[in-house]
């Protein structure tokens, strides 16, 4: 026999009887009420007939390849906007003081390599000339002038706000940074920084290693390599900061796509596709005295400047389902299995505090200015990075707490 049930009426929550009532939810559900389904899939289907019209002629007109090249520019740039969680998910990781002999743990790890690091940030980039200002009185002129640029950019293959070049005073930024390096001896009374509690004094150890970071940033001695992120502010800025050093030795920048900066924004989206070049179309004409400058072994190369780049490492633009803590881990595998001892990188800011707060030890987490505070535009910090081998956790990678230098503007205040 079966028997009957006498279903209960359907009791709705309270928190959701309270919304579903509130005069503004019921108006978003009238109105979702109202639409016509026909007329949403006779839209959806005229965008897609339009989008196959364009993908069709693109193949013999310039213009619609240029319009059907920024139309998926910005679909996958909203999309990583909206979808991306590399900030997230991160594993728990090993506390870098066990890569210390005699550390907390007693089996002794063994030392692979020891390298110095020395990173660059970028100018301001347009994307920071607009949001970064603060959002006052100009904000809207700023605003709408960022957008007007990008219309005007609208047929080509370039943007104004995703993978952001840099601004007028970003190039000048850049441009200050070179005439510094150009002077710089590693005396701790020419460094320039904001804070000058940054700069370490009266130290024979810390005099030394500052004197061997300046001889690795001008190139005359020890062995060094420059590296850069993928978008193109990190590569603008770092081609002019050294600008006299690679047209003295006609070597390339290696751009590496695990530099890329972790955020969400639109201004981190890449251009340059796997590799491929960062453009730098027009580069030359914001170097001061290029003329001045040797540039016998320098030729316009695919990024469209007479800087050469080195694009074996670029892997493309990253995946919304990218971890920023693998990207960390990445560059920091690249920079310690290099012959050369110093590692010049050009990159973001949000991600190098990510690294320094990946690769310090637990107790410097708050302290260290490092892991609180952004390295400002044209900033130049150099610190020790070592990877030993744990008989445990197998490779791990630690920053030297008492050997991070600022050399140029430092960290914000």
């Amino acid at each position: 026999r079966i028997s009957a049930r006498v279903s209960s009426p359907a009791r709705h929550p309270p928190v959701m009887s309270f919304l579903r009532d509130t005069p503004v939810i019921a108006f978003l559900l009238a109105k979702v009420r109202d639409i016509d389904i026909v007329v949403v899939l006779a839209t959806l289907f005229v965008v897609m007939g339009a989008y196959l019209v364009l993908f069709v002629t693109a193949a013999g007109s310039p213009l619609a390849r240029a319009v059907l090249f920024k139309t998926g520019l910005f679909t996958k740039a909203i999309a990583h906007m909206a979808l991306s969680r590399e900030k997230q998910g991160w594993p728990t990781r090993v506390d870098p003081v066990v890569a210390q002999d005699g550390g907390a743990e007693t089996p002794l790890a063994t030392v692979v390599s020891t390298k110095r690091v020395i990173f660059v940030r970028h100018g301001e980039s347009t994307w920071n000339e607009i949001f970064n200002r603060g959002f006052g009185v100009r904000f809207p002129v700023r605003l709408f002038e960022g957008v007007l640029a990008e219309l005007l950019l609208l047929f080509t293959k370039l943007s104004f706000f995703i993978d952001s070049p840099l601004s007028e005073h970003g190039f000048e930024q850049a441009r200050d940074l070179r005439r510094f390096l150009a002077r710089y001896d590693g005396d701790a009374d020419s460094a320039d920084c904001s804070d000058k509690s940054q700069v370490s004094r009266n130290d024979p150890l810390v005099s030394a290693r500052r004197v061997k970071d300046a001889e690795a940033l001008s190139g005359v001695k020890g062995t060094s390599i420059i590296v850069a992120s993928n978008l193109r502010r990190a590569c603008q800025t770092t081609a002019i900061a050294f600008w006299d050093r690679l047209a003295r030795t006609g070597e390339k920048i290696y751009v590496l796509s695990s530099l890329q900066e972790i955020a969400r924004n639109v201004d981190t989206r890449a251009l340059a596709g796997a590799r491929e070049s960062p453009p730098l179309h027009g580069l030359e004409s914001k170097v001061e005295n290029v003329g001045a400058t040797p540039m016998g072994k320098m030729v316009v190369g695919d990024s469209g400047s007479v800087v050469g780049l080195n694009t074996h490492f670029n892997t493309g633009n990253k995946q919304i389902g990218r971890k920023g803590y693998a990207a960390l881990r990445e560059f920091a595998e690249f920079a310690c299995a290099q012959d050369a001892d110093f590692v010049i990188a050009g990159g973001h800011s949000l991600w190098f505090r990510e690294f320094f707060r990946m690769f310090l030890d637990d107790e410097h987490l708050q302290t260290q200015v490092a892991c609180r505070k952004k390295i400002v535009n044209c900033g130049v910090v150099a610190f020790t990075l070592t990877k030993v081998k744990h008989p445990k956790h197998g490779d791990v990678y630690r920053i030297d707490p008492d050997a991070i230098d600022a050399v140029y503007g430092g960290f914000q205040r």
